[in-house]
C-alpha cells in the first residue's frame, strides 16, 4: 500500500472517501468542475519548470517571454481540465485567470530576482519504504538551498488560495518534514507556505518533538488502515464539502440534509429569540 498525505488525510476525515478514492479508485459521483484548480496548475507548472529547467537556459526571464511560456502551459492545462464556464462561481474569465497568473508571477520573479529559484528544485519526490513492505511517499513543491551553505534547506509549498490560511493544513508540511527526515537522516532547516497571489512566504513551525509526535501518530494510522476491514463513513461538513463521491452515499446525504435543517431554523431566529409558530 502507498501512503501519501492526500491519502492518509482523506482517511482522517472520512475512512470511506479513503476506499473510494485510494483503494477502489471508484469514479466520482457528483459533477466535476476544475475551474478553482486552474490558476494554481498553472503557475506552479510555470515554477516547476523555471526551477529545473529553464533557468540553465533563461536565468533571468524578461516580461514577453514569461508570456509566451505561460500561454503555451496554459493551453494544456486547459485541455486536461473540466471546466463549465457556464456556473454562476466562475467569475473570472479563462483569459482573466491567465492574466492574474502572469502578474503573479511576474511580481514574484522580479521581487525575488529571480535568483532565489536558482537555488531551488521543484516537485521533488521521497519514497520510504517501511519494514512490512509498505511505502509513503510524496512529492514536495519547492526545496530551496541556501546559496551561502547547502546545509540550510527549506520545505516550500505553493498555495494559489484566493485567501492567506484558507484550505491549509500545516500537516501537509510536516508530512514532507518527516519524508525528507527518513530521507536525509536531519531535519530541514525550515518548512513554509508560498502564497503566489500575495507574494507572501509564511514560515511553519518545525522542532524534533513536533516530528515525533506526529510520526507516532502517522505510524498508528497506517496500521489502523493497514488492519481496517469496513471503511465506514466518518460524515461531516469539512469531509462532505468537497467529496467526490457524496452522491450515493447515505450517510454523507443524510448528514448533509440535517445540516440544512439546522441552517433553515438558524435562519428562523429573530434578533429577540426565536420565532414561534401556533395555530389560534
Amino acid at each position: 500500500m502507498n501512503i501519501n498525505y492526500h491519502s492518509w488525510k482523506a482517511f482522517k476525515e472520512c475512512p470511506k472517501k479513503f476506499y473510494l478514492e485510494f483503494i477502489k479508485k471508484a469514479p466520482p459521483t457528483i459533477e466535476i468542475n476544475e475551474y478553482f484548480t486552474l490558476y494554481g496548475r498553472l503557475v506552479e507548472k510555470f515554477f516547476t519548470l523555471f526551477c529545473n529547467e529553464w533557468r540553465y537556459k533563461t536565468p533571468y526571464m524578461p516580461a514577453d517571454l514569461i508570456r509566451h511560456k505561460l500561454r503555451s502551459l496554459y493551453e494544456g492545462v486547459l485541455k486536461s481540465s473540466i471546466v463549465d464556464w457556464s456556473k454562476p462561481f466562475c467569475k473570472l474569465s479563462s483569459e482573466d485567470i491567465f492574466e492574474e497568473a502572469f502578474n503573479d508571477i511576474f511580481v514574484i520573479m522580479e521581487s525575488m530576482n529571480q535568483n532565489y529559484f536558482l537555488n531551488t528544485i521543484s516537485e521533488v519526490s521521497i519514497e520510504v519504504i517501511l519494514n512490512n513492505g509498505h511505502k509513503i511517499t510524496g512529492r514536495i513543491d519547492f526545496l530551496h538551498k541556501d546559496p551561502v551553505s547547502e546545509n540550510i534547506e527549506t520545505i516550500i509549498d505553493g498555495k494559489g488560495s484566493t485567501k492567506i490560511g484558507k484550505n491549509v493544513d500545516r500537516n501537509q508540511l510536516i508530512f514532507y518534514a518527516l519524508l525528507y527526515f527518513f530521507k536525509f537522516n536531519k531535519l530541514p532547516s525550515e518548512l513554509a507556505f508560498f502564497y503566489y497571489r500575495f507574494n507572501t512566504y509564511i514560515p511553519v513551525p518545525l522542532t524534533q518533538d513536533i516530528l515525533e509526535k506526529f510520526r507516532a501518530q502517522l505510524s498508528l494510522d497506517i496500521k489502523t488502515i493497514i488492519n481496517t476491514e469496513n471503511f465506514n463513513p466518518q460524515p461531516s461538513a469539512k469531509s462532505c464539502k468537497y467529496c467526490k463521491y457524496l452522491q450515493g452515499c447515505n450517510e454523507g446525504m443524510s448528514a448533509k440534509a440535517k445540516r440544512a435543517k439546522k441552517s433553515k431554523i438558524k435562519e428562523l431566529e429573530g434578533r429577540n429569540g426565536i420565532i414561534t409558530f401556533g395555530f389560534n
